[in-house]
């Protein structure tokens, strides 16, 4: 036997060591996620009579009876027990308007809005944790295309209403942080220069813009005044050969007026040339010598005012 298979035989004789135990493999335990801090906690359950509170807070706000509504309002003005409703209202008035936004219901649009600024009202509700759910919901009854089933309704009214109250929001519970009122006078200003918008939209931008005083009226409406006017020349031409198949005069007029209303006292102050109009037709276009005559006129209203002021001391001494 050759020397190669003595050797084999041995290696076989001789015990093999034990084989080494392998560590016990880790099974996977998924880490318990991190708790997220609520920055407003949930709503409480309502208990019965809080949810009857509630049923007779929102019947008696969109019901028939005027007198009701009106009580129901200075309930949401003043009532100390409101608060625990605020979360609950809010998304009620979120979802109304919603709803009546599609289904051009303009008198519960009216009824909504109207709560908001009775709840804006009550010292003991603190509307700023709710403003995610109240700010989109009112800037759509401003800006919509359209919010009422009649041409004849008067939206006009309603849009001036909810630019009045998204003015109070802004002006009561913007500051540095939450730049409330930066943010809603950059929706306000692409409504007003996005050309394609409706007339409506276009109305709103402007009525919003103006309610937050003469600085924004300087800096965000006269300057697109041009771009208005143009626009303005361009539907009543349209008007003109192909006839008024979608109202647009009346909105024309509300739009023009809105701007001579807003335009004119700070023209007034700051743009009281006496050339006949030229300036204004240059700068402003279509709506330049409107807005020359409108300044004329406010001013005439003035002098008149000094003249009798003056008249009533001298007969008064």
């Amino acid at each position: 036997m050759s020397d190669y298979l003595k050797d084999l035989e041995k290696y076989k004789l001789e015990p093999k060591p034990a084989p080494r135990a392998t560590p016990a493999e880790k099974k996977f335990t998924p880490k318990a996620d991190p708790i997220l801090l609520k920055l407003y906690p949930d709503p409480h359950p309502l208990s019965s009579e809080e949810q009857i509170f509630f049923v007779k807070l929102t019947e008696g706000a969109f019901g028939f009876n005027e007198h009701v509504r009106n009580e129901t309002l200075q309930i949401l003005a003043r009532d100390y027990h409101v608060r625990f409703l605020a979360p609950y209202l809010c998304s009620f008035i979120k979802e109304a308007i919603c709803a009546n936004i599609v289904f051009l219901d303009l008198s519960l649009l009216i009824y909504s809005v109207r709560m908001v600024k009775s709840l804006m009202s009550n010292p003991y509700v603190n509307l700023k944790v709710h403003l995610h759910v109240l700010l989109p919901a009112i800037l759509s009854c401003v800006l919509s295309r359209r919010i009422s089933k009649y041409n004849y309704d008067n939206h006009w009214t309603l849009r001036d209403f909810s630019a009045q109250v998204v003015a109070a929001i802004c002006c009561t519970h913007s500051n540095k942080v939450n730049q409330i009122k930066t943010r809603v006078v950059r929706v306000y200003l692409e409504a007003v220069q996005d050309m394609r918008k409706p007339l409506t939209t276009l109305y709103g931008g402007l009525k919003g813009l103006s309610c937050f005083g003469e600085e924004t009226i300087k800096t965000c409406i006269i300057p697109f005044i041009p771009a208005v006017s143009r626009r303005i020349c361009a539907l009543l031409e349209k008007t003109v050969y192909l006839g008024d198949t979608t109202n647009e005069t009346k909105q024309i007029k509300h739009v023009t007026d809105l701007i001579l209303a807003i335009t004119g006292p700070v023209l007034l102050q700051y743009k009281n040339i006496n050339d006949g109009g030229v300036s204004y037709v240059k700068e402003f276009g279509y709506l330049g010598y409107t807005l020359y005559s409108h300044v004329k006129n406010m001013e005439k209203i003035e002098a008149e005012k000094k003249n009798l002021y003056s008249v009533y001391l001298f007969c008064s001494c």
